[in-house]
């Protein structure tokens, strides 16, 4: 008989400020490695304001006394990268809702992390948080040549999902909280569903299709 194929979702969900507020370990982590350079420290709001950029935009903003080229941004973000990974789970936490979320939702579907956080920290910070094993995949800054906004990632992870599955997926989302998410979404064509519980307070352009007030809603 042929082989049944299985048709299910495939979710791709955004990490900072869509699963977990990570800001303040990322923030202190900024503080400990510029003492630790004989800097003085930032201010807490203003390192945690410099979280949701990509790590290499992080480390030019969190160091700019000391970036002159390409080769500081790399050494200071291995630096950075080192102190977060040894404290990346002091004190962040899954947002209220997500942990039965992510039970709920690989009952049926299929689940990727697409973030633009390395992907060692990002599998370890899940580990952590007790919510990796819901995820076929953990799509980082670092897996492929691109990242968010980009598709290509996206459209890689489907079709090894799809193959390994053995299933073809009815409906694709991405949850996040951004603009770079949105983007990715609409440039994979799968449909955007905006998490109005994350970092950006105003809901960005393009705004997605769906709009979740909480986690439930998606």
């Amino acid at each position: 008989r042929p082989l049944q194929v299985l048709r299910m979702n495939l979710v791709f969900f955004d990490l900072d400020g869509t699963l977990e507020d990570s800001r303040q370990d990322m923030a202190l982590s900024v503080n400990r490695v510029r003492a630790a350079l004989k800097l003085p420290a930032l201010d807490l709001d203003q390192a945690r304001g410099l979280v949701n950029r990509g790590m290499d935009a992080l480390t030019n903003a969190a160091f700019p006394e000391l970036i002159q080229g390409p080769a500081d941004t790399a050494s200071l973000r291995s630096a950075y990268e080192k102190d977060y990974l040894e404290h990346v789970t002091d004190h962040t936490e899954l947002y209220p809702q997500i942990a039965e979320l992510l039970r709920k939702l690989a009952e049926n579907s299929c689940l990727i992390v697409y973030t633009n956080k390395p992907e060692h920290i990002s599998r370890e910070l899940l580990k952590r948080l007790g919510v990796l094993d819901y995820f076929f995949a953990i799509i980082g800054a670092d897996t492929f040549a691109e990242s968010k906004p980009s598709a290509l990632p996206m459209k890689l992870m489907a079709e090894k999902a799809s193959t390994e599955k053995c299933r073809a997926f009815e409906r694709v989302f991405m949850c996040g909280d951004t603009q770079a998410d949105m983007q990715a979404a609409l440039n994979f064509g799968a449909q955007g569903i905006w998490c109005a519980w994350g970092y950006i307070s105003s809901r960005p352009e393009p705004p997605g299709d769906f709009f979740a007030q909480n986690p439930f809603d998606i």
